[in-house]
């Protein structure tokens, strides 16, 4: 038989310790930078949604009346002929020689209503009456070129993606050139 003492078993040798992950560091910076962008997200949301609209310029009811009459009479209207006889004129001098001792103030939007107003009539007008052996519409308004401001323009859009383009190329190139090394 065999005794247990004869035998001999290999003595186990410790397995190695894990060698440190060298991504602790770049997880650690991906994470601030996350956590960055993520406080800068919140920051644009409590920004856009509560201290924004408090800002506004309060309108009362009468400026949003004035506003939609004067959104209103921005229509354009189709031009109509319609025969009319001789119209006749009549004029009746009025003079009121009666000063008055305070100034009379105007509202500013009573006044853009009363132009709007004037504008919108003038139109009507030219639009009814016949311009030679056809009716026209009178000019149409035709943009000539692009404006010329912007964010576009301000910052140099243009040449930002032309010096990016740029960059990318040399990048490309020089990581051919490191491979053929």
């Amino acid at each position: 038989m065999l005794d247990d003492s004869d035998l001999q078993f290999p003595e186990q040798t410790p397995a190695p310790a894990p060698r440190p992950s060298g991504n602790r560091g770049f997880l650690l910076v991906a994470g601030i930078l996350g956590a960055i962008l993520l406080l800068a997200l919140l920051g644009i949301a409590v920004y856009t949604l509560f201290i924004l609209p408090g800002r506004g310029p309060v309108i009362s009811p009468a400026q949003q009346t004035q506003t939609s009459v004067a959104l209103a009479l921005q229509v354009t209207l189709p031009p109509t002929i319609t025969a009319t006889t001789a119209a006749t004129a009549t004029r009746t001098p009025t003079r009121t020689n009666t000063p008055s001792s305070t100034p009379a103030t105007i509202d500013p939007a009573t006044a853009t209503v009363n132009a709007l107003l004037t504008s919108a009539a003038q139109a009507q007008t030219q639009a009814a009456t016949p311009t030679g052996p056809t009716a026209t519409s009178g000019p149409t308004a035709t943009a000539s070129s692009l404006p010329q401001s912007g964010f576009a323009e301000d910052a140099g859009v243009p040449g930002l993606l032309a010096l990016s383009a740029i960059l990318i190329l040399i990048i490309f190139a020089a990581r051919r050139a490191r491979a053929e090394v």
